[in-house]
């Protein structure tokens, strides 16, 4: 049993975007971790203003000292690369270089990575920020290894993330690996995301993996892809959307993913049928229909390739998982 709770730092810095602070705090804040941690929000100075116009008061100071077992998230600004003279960013990353170092896990949310650059601390290690900021990232921190088109980037106990939502996709992925899937899943659920974890899922969903490249018109085939998984896509139709010949897209994307953009589209709609299984109460001809299956048995088929069991028993097990009595 943890007796001991965590102390996780959002900093927050004049300009701070809503959003970029409220995914952290809305996970990290759920009940279901009340009990584990706490939350501090830390800034140089006692309020700020934030982006929206939403004034921020009664913010903590920056702590004296920082612990292994702490955590601090550099929540991002707007235009954070045009504000690194200031006084409030200098104070923080002054205070960042040796506090970052310390903390048990450092993460940047969206253009907040940029304050980890500046502190020295990505030195050697990979890392992402805002598809806007990348190059800038690159030129505040020359020795990082700024990673373009990926969703969030984990290096050692640095993790950063590329725009404002993904900072939902990093933060439920530590509830993950921290707290466990279920933890992750019940706050996806109540946080109504689309792109809900499975409790059975022992890495990231399918729709963060096999991103981690940067092909840019590969990433946009991706796109596609998964935003209806379902639709009749053809190989000359993709290839047209992106400018490739059908060729040329084939090698580029089995070159970025490992898969063929068949099967890539294949493990799409089943992992959509997997989302209807769980989220609905569709027969399975009706999911199947869904997600571009010309019949249950297409789906049934293609499972077998991708998944354990069949749609059936997924869906009966999920189900008894899901029901858990307090």
């Amino acid at each position: 049993m943890q007796t001991k709770r965590r102390r996780i730092y959002l900093l927050v810095l004049p300009r701070v975007h809503l959003l970029d602070l409220a995914a952290p705090a809305q996970i990290f804040a759920h009940p279901a971790l009340e009990d584990t941690l706490e939350l501090h929000y830390i800034s140089p100075t006692p309020d700020v203003c934030s982006k929206q116009g939403l004034h921020l008061a009664r913010l903590e100071p920056l702590p004296a000292a920082v612990h292994p077992d702490d955590w601090l998230l550099l929540i991002g600004t707007s235009r954070l690369d045009r504000h690194l003279h200031e006084a409030a960013y200098q104070q923080a990353i002054s205070w960042l270089a040796d506090a970052g170092m310390q903390c048990g896990l450092l993460a940047g949310i969206c253009s907040g990575t940029m304050l980890a650059g500046k502190a020295g601390l990505l030195d050697g290690k990979r890392c992402t920020t805002h598809h806007d900021l990348t190059r800038t990232l690159g030129q505040v921190a020359p020795k990082a290894l700024v990673q373009e088109d990926c969703i969030f980037v984990a290096d050692g106990h640095i993790w950063t993330s590329a725009g404002i939502t993904t900072g939902l996709d990093l933060c439920l992925q530590l509830v993950a690996e921290h707290w466990g899937q279920n933890s992750a899943l019940t706050i996806a659920r109540e946080m109504v995301l689309y792109q809900r974890r499975s409790g059975n899922e022992p890495q990231l969903s399918f729709w963060l993996q096999h991103r981690n490249h940067t092909q840019s018109r590969i990433h946009t085939v991706q796109d596609l892809i998964m935003q209806a998984p379902g639709q009749d896509w053809k190989i000359a139709q993709l290839a047209e959307i992106v400018y490739l010949s059908e060729r040329h897209l084939r090698r580029l994307f089995t070159e970025a993913t490992g898969f063929s953009v068949q099967q890539y589209l294949q493990q799409a709609r089943v992992e959509l049928a997997r989302q209807l299984l769980e989220q609905t109460s569709f027969s399975l001809d009706i999911v199947a229909e869904r997600c571009g299956f010309a019949a249950e048995r297409s789906l049934r088929r293609a499972w077998e390739q991708w998944m354990d069991g069949t749609p059936s028993s997924y869906r009966k097990a999920f189900t008894q998982a899901d029901y858990n009595p307090h």
